[in-house]
């Protein structure tokens, strides 16, 4: 299954997960959130371990061995298939799901180990951005994937009708506390302006129409400005819209993956850019008042800065022109 980043591929793939577990489906459900993997023992080893219940590195002689990783994830599935034999019934078939596969690991697992793979048995979910799958799905790895689902972006009727069953959903939470002087909330009121704010100048809305919806319905004291409303959103919208083709590209990745370093390898990998890039395309998000820096220690040494998109609720325009 692919779509570009924010399209609902994680959200779709766990609310069928949840479905089919509450309908009784003969499932066994791995899902392996496998954006950090980068070669095929790390998926192996994240699958290897949530399979088993068991932590597993891949340290040691073996741990490294995607041979030996796919031996032990044969044997935990195995191992499940007959945990109750005298139960009478087949066991339940085991679904492995893989979100946001990269495609160099990709390759590795499904490409080079093939023969092996297809000898496990299980069915495979996976899910990936249109640029990771590109490569993911060149042969021979293609032959693993017999149906494949694009998410395509929504249309507006479809990002209209998707906020306001949310706001008509939240309505009743959005009532303030009169004793404490809070103001009720105002879901119908806002909601026309908002709807149309949301959908300026981006077809692709879904992300920042939840977004929009929580804030409306939310406690006033969201963010520095206070709750967000329409003009929040059109003003951000339109920063947007004014970057180039490579900056609304970064924004959308941040947007995805939240917080990030330029040198994050996920952010790399799924821009298919240098550090470098990177650097020079926040500048011209900062420029826009759309990036926000922080600094993150992570371990000795110096910190590093990480990045990420301004929400709606804390943007603020930049001032243009001259201040003298």
């Amino acid at each position: 299954m692919t779509g570009v980043a924010g399209s609902g591929k994680t959200s779709l793939v766990r609310a069928v997960m949840y479905r089919a577990h509450a309908t009784g489906r003969p499932w066994r459900l791995a899902y392996v959130r496998a954006g950090r993997a980068r070669t095929a023992a790390e998926l192996l080893t994240a699958l290897v371990t949530t399979v088993s219940g068991h932590p597993r590195t891949t340290s040691g002689t073996d741990g490294s061995d995607p041979a030996a990783l796919l031996d032990e994830l044969a044997a935990e599935l195995a191992s499940a298939d007959d945990s109750d034999p005298g139960s009478g019934h087949p066991a339940p078939a085991a679904v492995l799901v893989l979100d946001d596969v990269c495609a160099g690991a990709g390759s590795q697992l499904f490409g080079a180990l093939r023969d092996e793979v297809w000898q496990l048995g299980p069915v495979w979910l996976v899910t990936a951005t249109p640029a990771q799958a590109l490569d993911l799905v060149r042969p021979p790895a293609d032959v693993f994937f017999e149906t494949r689902i694009e998410l395509g972006p929504l249309q507006p009727p479809e990002v209209e009708n998707l906020l306001r069953r949310r706001l008509q959903s939240d309505s009743a939470d959005a009532v303030g506390d009169p004793e404490r002087g809070d103001p009720p909330g105002d879901p119908a009121g806002g909601a026309d302006d908002l709807v149309a704010a949301v959908l300026a100048g981006n077809p692709d809305a879904s992300r920042r129409a939840l977004e929009a919806a929580r804030e409306l319905v939310t406690a006033p004291a969201v963010g520095p400005t206070g709750l967000t409303r329409a003009q929040e959103h059109r003003a951000r919208a339109a920063a947007l819209e004014r970057l180039s083709r490579p900056g609304r590209m970064l924004a959308q990745e941040l947007e995805a993956i939240g917080w990030a370093a330029a040198s994050d390898e996920r952010l790399l990998d799924r821009l298919g850019w240098t550090r470098t890039r990177v650097i020079q395309v926040i500048g011209e998000l900062r420029d826009e008042g759309l990036v926000q820096v922080r600094d993150e220690r992570t371990g000795r040494g110096r910190p590093r800065k990480v990045f990420r998109v301004v929400p709606a609720a804390e943007f603020a325009a930049p001032p243009t022109g001259n201040s003298e």
